[in-house]
């Protein structure tokens, strides 16, 4: 076991530990945080195992010349704690509160009840350009990216997490750790049920439910529910997987 816990020193009383390090979504939220008045203490790996990236060769990979990757024990020049425990070490460093934007829904959905678990404060990340309307309910870890648009008496379950422009008019259901990722648009009354995934573009009219773990493709019109444990795809969406 190789399980790494660099210093961490610079914790303030608005400090919050990041569990993930992915730069499209960790990386987002930590050049943002501040705006909201929050202080990234350090980034988690919930592993025991630190990453091990041959960067330059990652960077060559892609074409976007601004991008960070992770050494063994930092990013983005913040501390990488790599510890399957990760609630207990950053609760000793005196760290209160995560937000977790781990890789996958369920990672996500294990990570805040392991925070949860040993008194961690799942807390969520809402960029200062997203609109919520009145009587909005929103639970804990919900995860909302620049211009996010919720509904009037919408409802966000824990963990769930709105991409860059999404947008969801009123009285919609987001079920726990659901995905919605950029430029969605649901109308009136529409559900997405626990940890569902709508992919990019999508478009889902009024009354419509999208089941528990459904994947919905990107640019997919969806005009019927959609069952639990499928992948629909097309205009009109149709269903071309049963999931496992």
């Amino acid at each position: 076991m190789t399980r790494l816990v660099p210093e961490v020193s610079d914790i303030k009383g608005n400090s919050v530990a990041i569990v993930g390090w992915d730069e499209g979504g960790a990386g987002q939220i930590h050049s943002w945080i501040g705006d909201i008045g929050l202080h990234v203490a350090c980034f988690v790996n919930p592993t025991d195992t630190p990453p091990d990236i041959d960067i330059e060769s990652e960077r060559k990979k892609r074409d976007a010349k601004s991008f960070d990757f992770p050494t063994r024990d930092s990013f983005k020049d913040v501390p990488l704690v790599s510890a399957a425990d990760w609630p207990d070490v950053i609760r000793d460093l005196g760290i209160g509160k995560a937000i977790v934007i781990a890789a996958t829904a369920r990672q996500r959905y294990d990570s805040i009840l392991a925070a949860e678990k040993k008194g961690i404060a799942p807390t969520s990340a809402i960029h200062p350009t997203a609109t919520i309307l009145a009587d909005v309910e929103i639970g804990t870890n919900v995860i909302l990216f620049p211009r996010a648009f919720v509904g009037y008496r919408s409802e966000l379950a824990m963990g769930a997490m709105l991409n860059t422009g999404a947008q969801l008019d009123h009285h919609n259901v987001v079920g726990i750790c659901a995905t919605i990722d950029p430029g969605v648009v649901t109308a009136g009354n529409v559900t997405i049920g626990d940890f569902a995934t709508v992919h990019t573009g999508a478009t889902v009219i009024k009354r419509t439910r999208i089941g528990k773990h459904a994947i919905v493709g990107a640019g997919a019109v969806i005009i019927d529910d959609v069952p639990p444990d499928t992948t629909v795809v097309g205009v009109p969406g149709r269903v071309i997987k049963r999931l496992t």
